[in-house]
């Protein structure tokens, strides 16, 4: 039995992510037939939250996400030549290529040749992943975040300039603070001042939002008045913060969960001011909505909710930061997570049902027993998988798959994709379909950078 997902496109691709993914697993594990060969791509697959399939229970954010995701991975991949032909047809191309040849004993083997490219490209990996766990500490997060804050400053408040919108020239006077406030937390982590950058951010979150309170009060009673200056280019604003947006939803992201995994209250203050972005771009978006439309004053009254919103989250915050300055230890990992972990953990989930219907696929009905081994030995933690081991983003912990075995079979049989048949379970036509439709769904495989990034936050371990 093959899972293979076949390519009628002729075009010979060069080297990319799974070629080096198989040529990495025969480094690293010596000599190893198909089958082993085809079960760490459906491992690799599998683990690969973020283009999965979006689960009927998901809500709309993780589904838009998903979405997105997968958008992503194709336009960065562009063309569909770089398409997965499947394990067998890639390591065909391999043999060919001279890099792979296959043995006596009918196990795959790398070449001298060979050899030499899977240890370049097993350090490169090795190098990408270490230079990312640099780029996963408060240090690099502060300085990283100075420089995107400063674009989105400029991009702001010049467009807000041209366009006469209020909601964005406030959306790009708070985004001059975070500049300001970003270089001082860059500086106070890298000469060991946290406690005093924490309250800096908090300070210039409550300055933010007084400033956009004031703006907003002043053009409504210029409203009122009827001396308020229309927003003139009202479609500029919506590009402009849609762009905004996508850089707060990221900086977000990346400030909580360095924030969370340091249990640095700084970095999540400022997550907190960029979450507050990306309601204050939506509302700024939806003022130039009405604006097209001749009402002007909604852009103030939004600037007005979205000061107070600021003010309440600045004395949250600063609640913590007392509590931390009496030496209140918190643990900000469990208080302040991301909204995707419930789906990095559902994930695992998913994986193993995957591997239950990939072993059931043209095999022979299998037993509890076959089962929970056959989960055990792949899913442990010290099974290798090219790429992902390298970044960390295997499972990390051992899964009691005896005594969570219900928790995982009961959707695959609900769904009628198996059968349970005299204590044997059988594959369902219906969910031979459902593999196949997931294993077609990662026609796009190489591993970039932003790849590498969405992988490492799904880590459950702390780094220092």
């Amino acid at each position: 039995m093959q899972v293979e997902n076949k390519s009628h496109n002729t075009t010979e691709k060069p080297l990319l992510g799974f070629d080096k993914f198989l040529m990495m697993a025969l480094l690293k594990e010596g000599p190893l037939n198909l089958w082993i060969l085809m079960e760490k791509s459906m491992l690799f697959i599998s683990l690969i939250w973020y283009l999965q399939l979006p689960e009927k229970d998901h809500n709309f954010v993780e589904r838009l996400f998903f979405t997105i995701s997968e958008l992503r991975s194709r336009i960065e991949d562009g063309k569909s030549d770089r398409s997965i032909h499947g394990t067998e047809a890639e390591l065909n191309k391999l043999v060919e290529k001279g890099l792979v040849k296959l043995n006596q004993d009918n196990k795959y083997e790398l070449t001298e040749e060979g050899h030499k490219e899977a240890v370049k490209f097993e350090e490169v990996m090795v190098k990408k992943a270490s230079h990312l766990d640099s780029e996963l500490n408060p240090s690099a997060t502060a300085k990283n975040t100075t420089f995107l804050d400063a674009f989105l400053a400029v991009l702001k408040l010049g467009s807000g300039l041209v366009s006469g919108s209020v909601g964005l020239i406030a959306d790009g006077t708070d985004a001059t603070m975070d500049t300001v406030e970003a270089v001082l937390v860059w500086l106070g982590i890298k000469y060991h001042k946290e406690n005093l950058s924490t309250f800096l951010v908090i300070f210039g979150l409550f300055i933010a939002s007084i400033t956009v309170g004031y703006d907003s009060v002043i053009h409504i009673l210029a409203s009122l008045a009827g001396n308020a200056e229309p927003i003139t280019l009202p479609y500029l604003v919506i590009v402009v913060e849609m762009i905004a947006i996508l850089a707060a939803v990221f900086l977000f992201y990346y400030q909580r969960f360095v924030g969370k995994i340091s249990n640095s209250l700084t970095l999540i203050s400022q997550s907190v001011d960029s979450k507050n972005h990306i309601y204050i771009g939506l509302s700024v978006i939806a003022g130039a909505i009405f604006a097209i439309n001749g009402i002007y004053f909604v852009d103030a009254v939004i600037g007005l909710v979205i000061a107070g919103g600021i003010f309440i989250d600045a004395l949250g915050l600063l609640r913590e930061a007392i509590s931390a300055q009496k030496g209140e230890q918190e643990n900000y990992s469990m208080k302040y997570k991301l909204p995707m972990e419930v789906c990095w953990e559902e994930n695992k989930l998913i994986a193993f049902r995957n591997w239950i219907l990939y072993i059931l696929w043209g095999e022979s009905p299998k037993g509890r027993l076959e089962i929970i081994t056959s989960l055990h030995k792949t899913f442990h933690p010290d099974n290798y998988i090219p790429v992902l081991s390298e970044l960390k983003a295997t499972c990390n912990e051992a899964y009691d798959f005896k005594g969570k075995f219900e928790i995982l079979i009961r959707p695959l049989k609900d769904d009628e994709f198996i059968v349970e048949e005299v204590e044997q379970y059988h594959l369902t036509e219906k969910g031979g379909e459902h593999l196949k439709h997931f294993i077609t769904n990662f026609q796009y495989y190489d591993v970039h950078r932003s790849d590498r990034i969405l992988l490492a936050m799904a880590r459950d371990e702390h780094i220092d």
